[in-house]
């Protein structure tokens, strides 16, 4: 148990350095993000470290005022890494209640890549840098504003670690993308996100396998990734990959 709960502890840690906030205020080994817009990941609260330096009540209240003055309201990202280990239960007597239930799902390259083989993987384009048109495919599949449009190319040309934008093209058009970050051996995918007139043709499982063999390239062994609980054509296509579920997460909101 206390093995998993430190890999959980590190995928996370590598998670939020993938996804990074505008600001980070750190509250006694905790970290408050905020970024404006409607993701809740980089306006939430990642409370995988406690010093104990400062009283869990006092701490709670310094949270829901700083979310208070950015005009956002208090939240935190729950996984078992969580300290303390009863904040659940804390939070939710504070009038907190649970939503976007998400699946993080491991494994490792050697295991996904024999079980993702396509024909198509040459057509896959990853570059280092944010190619704008991959943020302009992002954001009009995504129905995005100009403001989260904005707020996105923040979040994407912030990442530390190594990056690796894949772009699938077809007729000379971007039909499929995904991201990867490379931390520590370990491959995360995000965006991964196809348009719809070409979903269920082998587009997102090219982009997974470009992916994989990128990760590799760069030393990555393992892999991990998250994916919505009310998503079953993901689901089904990471179980297909191979991947297996090691934890879920959640957000706890305090909505007035």
């Amino acid at each position: 148990m206390i093995q998993i709960r430190k890999q959980i502890a590190l995928i996370e840690e590598l998670a939020a350095n993938a996804w990074p906030a505008e600001t980070v205020q750190t509250l006694d080994g905790w970290r408050m993000r905020y970024t404006g817009g409607r993701s809740r990941r980089i306006n939430s609260v990642w409370p995988n470290l406690e010093l104990g330096d400062i009283p869990l009540e006092e701490k709670l209240d310094l949270v829901e005022d700083f979310y208070r003055r950015k005009a956002q309201i208090p939240r935190y990202q729950m996984c078992p890494a969580a300290q303390p280990t009863d904040l659940v239960e804390i939070l939710e007597q504070r009038g907190y209640t649970a939503d976007a239930h998400t699946q993080v799902q491991i494994s490792t390259l050697g295991f996904v890549l024999p079980r993702v083989e396509t024909e198509l993987s040459d057509q896959v384009e990853i570059t280092n840098q944010l190619p704008d048109d991959w943020l302009d495919f992002y954001a009009k599949v995504e129905n995005y504003t100009a403001e989260r449009k904005t707020i996105r190319r923040g979040v994407l040309t912030r990442i530390g670690p190594l990056t690796g934008f894949a772009s699938l093209h077809k007729d000379g058009e971007i039909v499929a993308i995904g991201l990867g970050v490379v931390e520590r051996g370990w491959l995360g995918l995000f965006c991964m996100l196809t348009h719809p007139d070409h979903r269920r043709q082998g587009a997102a499982t090219t982009v997974l396998q470009a992916l994989g063999k990128w990760g590799q390239e760069v030393e990555a062994t393992h892999t991990y990734l998250q994916v919505m609980e009310n998503n079953p054509t993901a689901l089904a296509l990471y179980a297909r990959a191979g991947y297996k579920h090691l934890y879920q997460y959640y957000y706890l909101e305090k909505r007035e």
